[in-house]
């Protein structure tokens, strides 16, 4: 039975839990901002397939142009972010990247995230890894992947353009 609002009654006059699901029109539009989604909750996904590749001999960090920007709903929101790319260096060579939150690096390691070393050949190398951020902002942030070369003086390149696969950065907004 629907609930019925007249001028004796009023809005105001309506008690909690006395409207359940039954009493609302399956066509109705609810706002998403009065959706509460609970702890952990996946709230919005961005993500970015990388075209281009930087070449470095730097051994200090270098912006790749694997990046993304998040806008998070809520200061108690975690980020999530994923990336997979290869890098292509030189035998006996040393490559690094790391994920920076604007200009703060994330890893807080000399070797970032992920590192490459091959002692018996030049080639591509897996660069994957996946991180937790808790940046307590509702600005829009972005997020980059930065390589360098850990040793060795020939270019590594990030992410390799001329490697199979396509070069990826995902952010995930998710419910603190």
């Amino acid at each position: 039975m629907p609930t019925e609002i007249s001028g004796s009654t009023g809005v105001n006059k309506i008690q909690d839990n006395t409207i359940v699901n039954a009493d609302i029109n399956s066509s109705a539009a609810i706002a998403g901002s009065k959706l509460v989604m609970p702890s952990g909750s996946v709230l919005q996904v961005v993500s970015a397939n990388i075209t281009s590749e930087v070449g470095t001999t730097s051994t200090s960090w270098v912006a790749s142009p694997m990046a993304a920007t998040i806008t998070p709903s809520s200061t108690s929101s975690k980020i999530y972010i994923s990336y997979n790319g290869f890098a292509y260096h030189y035998i006996n060579e040393q490559a690094a990247s790391t994920i920076y939150r604007g200009s703060t690096e994330l890893s807080g390691k000399d070797g970032g995230f992920m590192r490459s070393w091959k002692s018996h050949s030049r080639g591509f190398f897996p660069h994957i890894a996946n991180y937790l951020d808790s940046p307590n902002t509702t600005s829009a942030t972005t997020y980059t992947v930065y390589v360098k070369k850990q040793s060795g003086s020939n270019s590594m390149d990030f992410p390799s353009s001329s490697s199979s696969t396509v070069p990826t950065i995902t952010l995930m907004e998710i419910a603190g």
